[in-house]
């Protein structure tokens, strides 16, 4: 026998024999990996999230809902510079942190969204105007008596003319005198965009309605668009003012037929309207959490409490507010309080003590005597009452 045919019959025998270290070497090698290395995957730091549409506004927890760990000072009140305060309320100093501050609003354009609209829709959109929009916004405002608002109403300036003409020139002089025109600190700009859409399937279609705000603050005097406080962008559907439902409708041969009248003028303003107002609703909570009022604590008796301020200050009936006590740049939290305001002060009824070594101290010498701290203590709100809620918006 050859050696080539020895050889050839040995092979087929020493195949599966290979094979099989072969695949038992993998398996080794495999397994050795696992021990010594784990496989490891990114860290997800973000997550994927589609935008909401609907623009909802944050209420101020009721201060019966705070637990111990809650009663802490807002993230958005400054504490810097509370030293400069000679507390006045009419006449505060300009580098001071509760003085009320000055804004002058002021809308940009009335951008409409291009689609295939109706007569009626279009003239909605117009009627819709950021004038109107403008002095609806300043009256909102200037009812929180939280801001100073300094109007663009043309009435004003009609009103002076006609006092020129009825007053003498030394009337005229001593009333300009007592009454200098306020210089705004912050101006609210406000873009919006308007939209009137609609879709239709095979049975009914639907009107899609939207109103967009973006504010943002700027200074007058070096024309900057400042990052506090920040407002963000407000949108309204005609979804979040009434259901799909009461959108619906019906056509026939192109032509409107049942259900919502988007050929009625009055129909489509009073949907415009809605979500306009409901926008204002939305800013006006963003802007009281954004700039909390603030008051100083005059005394302490039991659970009660004092302010030298009230509605002159923006404080509202029924706000939340945190007691703390400011030193050195250090804040201690006293106590979470609920305010009824009068027009220049305040009382107060404290709901819950933070457990503290600071508030026991006060709670222990207030009973059953009016008490004042030598080191001043300070009440912040937390935003919109619910009670403001409920019975203004």
């Amino acid at each position: 026998m050859t050696a080539n045919a020895h050889l050839s019959r040995k092979i087929p025998a020493i195949i599966p024999v290979l094979k099989v270290a072969t695949v038992s070497c993998v398996i080794f090698l495999l397994s050795a990996c696992s021990t010594r290395q784990e496989i490891k995957y990114p860290a997800e730091l973000t997550q994927q999230q589609s935008p909401q549409a609907q623009s909802s506004f944050m209420v101020a927890r009721s201060a019966y809902d705070f637990k111990d760990h809650d009663i802490a000072v807002p993230a958005n009140f400054n504490p810097q510079g509370l030293d400069n305060c000679n507390f006045s309320s009419t006449n505060e100093n300009d580098n001071c942190p509760l003085k009320k501050p000055i804004i002058r609003v002021y809308f940009d354009g009335n951008d409409t969204q291009p689609s295939d609209q109706h007569n009626s829709e279009i003239s909605a959109l117009k009627q819709l105007n950021n004038d109107k929009l403008a002095l609806l916004l300043e009256s909102q405002l200037a009812g929180l008596n939280r801001f100073r608002i300094v109007t663009r109403d043309a009435l004003s300036q009609t009103e002076l003319q006609q006092q020129m003409s009825e007053l003498s020139t030394k009337e005229l002089a001593e009333r300009l005198k007592n009454n200098k025109p306020l210089q705004p600190d912050y101006l609210l700009k406000i873009d919006t965009v308007k939209t009137a859409q609609r879709f239709y399937a095979e049975y009914n279609g639907m009107a899609q309605y939207s109103v967009e705000l973006t504010a943002s603050m700027i200074d007058p005097y070096s024309k900057e668009k400042l990052a506090y406080p920040n407002v963000g962008k407000i949108r309204v559907e005609g979804t979040d003012v009434k259901s799909k439902q009461q959108l619906v409708y019906t056509e026939v041969s192109g032509r409107y037929y049942t259900g919502f009248d988007y050929t009625n003028e009055n129909n489509v303003n009073a949907v415009f309207n809605l979500m306009a107002s409901k926008a204002f609703d939305v800013l006006i909570a963003r802007l009281l959490t954004e700039m909390p009022a603030t008051a100083q604590v005059q005394a302490f008796r039991d659970g009660q409490i004092t302010l030298d301020r009230g509605r002159n200050a923006g404080l509202l009936d029924q706000d939340t507010v945190i007691l703390f006590q400011y030193q050195a740049g250090f804040i201690d939290p006293i106590a979470v309080a609920t305010v009824t305001p009068s027009s220049e002060s305040a009382i107060g009824q404290i709901v819950r003590w933070k457990k503290s070594d600071i508030a026991d101290n006060i709670r222990t010498r207030a009973q059953g005597k009016v008490i004042k701290t030598n080191t001043p203590v300070f009440a912040v709100s937390v935003g919109l009452p619910q009670s403001y809620v409920k019975n203004r918006l």
